[in-house]
């Protein structure tokens, strides 16, 4: 190409010089230049006028006879033309085989624009969502699935979780709506049946309920038998008062248990009642909490600090008591078996902190202590119920294994999360992470 505009270059200096000639025996140079400058002006334009008529007939016609500059040009396009071409088919192939695919799912899948409106859909979509695409294409996504809850997540950008919904088509189908943006102008949005789901995680969340009810007079009534062998035991032999002091401590571990199923099933099954909602005070709940550990740790050191100059410095408006809206005794029992925790996992003379301040637009309340800590494998799994880091600890702190799996639930009805984070050898920090907005200003 450059060899090309060589030429031209040559071609144009030649035809100046001869200009300059003709000019020159005229009695006019410039008059000459600019003639012979016309000539190679014009003779261009014609090329370039062959050259815009096969553009406007797409390419697809012979080549017209040009010169070899404008052929060399003619050539570049036709090669861009024609790669341009395959990636056109390349991407329409592409484009019907993810079709295909996502036809092929039992989960509805849904293309929408930035307005909402429907760009694509699948065939599961009429079952699951009651869209079908040739009649409602470009409609609006929220007119056909009218659901606050879909509107919400879909305006707020946010897609991390997904979303759980009743079918617009059925009352008795649940779905699980997932989100995720792509092209900066679309939104792709899964939705799937977990209806068996659903009903499997009622049917075991109903058994657990019904079975730690049923489990409770028995137990009573054990307990009660053993507790009268302890106290008249002075004619029975110590082995066998060993015996039955085993006895009521599993009976007692296991009444500990059903306590917390009863209580774990009642957060899953209930929703918040409003009644129940009250501001609380921080400070007095803290220290209410620590006292009762206290009480049962009498050789740990347990310190309090609720940062009430920080929460002033975001907004004047924050005042002792600080107080944050939520239910008293979810709330108690949340920071209660946090606290309990870090006492029975840290040895004598160890130190527990538990820490309240303000970290952005969050609510910070910490439990930190410098106990044994914990591998970072099993921190994930710490909230499942029954979870343990070493199976052997249960018998000697005495714990049920939900502790941690009641503290998720009662923070999830708080719009707050839990945020673990340990150390082997160094400790382990529990952070209950409130939205600011949870403050009750006095």
């Amino acid at each position: 190409m450059k060899s090309l505009f060589s030429g031209e270059l040559a071609k144009i200096l030649l035809l100046s010089f001869i200009g300059l000639l003709v000019g020159y025996q005229w009695g006019n140079i410039w008059f000459g230049v600019s003639v012979a400058l016309a000539i190679y002006i014009f003779r261009h334009l014609f090329h370039y006028r062959r050259l815009d008529e096969w553009l406007v007939g797409g390419g697809r016609a012979e080549k017209p006879f040009t010169n070899l500059f404008w052929s060399t040009i003619m050539d570049q396009m036709l090669r861009l033309l024609s790669q341009l071409r395959k990636d056109k088919e390349q991407l329409k192939s592409d484009v019907e085989y993810f079709k295909e695919s996502f036809q092929a799912l039992e989960s509805a899948v849904v293309v929408v624009d930035t307005r909402g409106a429907i760009d694509w859909c699948n065939l599961a979509s009429a079952n699951l969502l009651g869209i079908e695409l040739e009649r409602d294409r470009s409609q609006l996504f929220h007119n056909l699935v009218r659901s606050p809850e879909v509107i919400n997540y879909l305006e707020s950008q946010e897609f991390d979780k997904p979303l759980e919904i009743i079918s617009p088509r059925s009352l008795d189908v649940r779905l699980e709506v997932q989100a995720t943006t792509f092209r900066q102008n679309y939104t792709l949005i899964f939705a799937r049946n977990v209806t068996d789901i659903f009903k499997l995680e009622n049917m075991r969340r109903d058994f657990v309920a019904n079975v730690s009810h049923e489990l409770r007079t028995p137990l009573t009534v054990i307990t009660g038998y053993l507790e009268t062998l302890r106290d008249h035991g002075e004619n029975l032999p110590p082995v066998w008062l060993r015996a039955i002091g085993q006895m009521l401590d599993q009976s007692h571990r296991m009444d500990s248990m059903v306590e917390d199923l009863i209580w774990l099933s009642r957060l899953e099954a209930l929703p918040t009642n409003d009644d129940e909602i009250e501001a609380v005070d921080l400070k007095a709940i803290l220290a209410s909490v620590v006292n009762d550990a206290q009480l049962s740790s009498p050789d740990k050191t347990i310190d309090i600090d609720v940062a009430i100059d920080k929460f002033k410095a975001i907004d004047a408006s924050f005042a002792e008591p600080l107080q944050i809206m939520g239910c008293y005794l979810e709330l108690r029992s949340a920071f209660g078996n946090l606290v309990q925790n870090a006492a029975k996992y840290t040895g004598t003379g160890g130190l527990i902190q538990v820490q309240c301040f303000p970290q952005g637009d969050k609510l910070i309340v910490c439990v930190a202590d410098n106990g044994a800590g914990i591998d970072s494998l099993h921190l994930p799994r710490l909230t499942e119920r029954f979870y343990r880091v070493d199976s052997s600890r249960a018998t000697e702190t005495g714990g049920t294994g939900l502790g941690l799996a009641i503290v998720k639930h009662i923070l999830a009805r708080h719009e707050a999360e839990l945020d673990i984070s340990s150390v082997v050898g160094v400790g382990s920090k529990f952070c209950c992470v409130f939205p600011l907005a949870r403050l009750s200003i006095i």
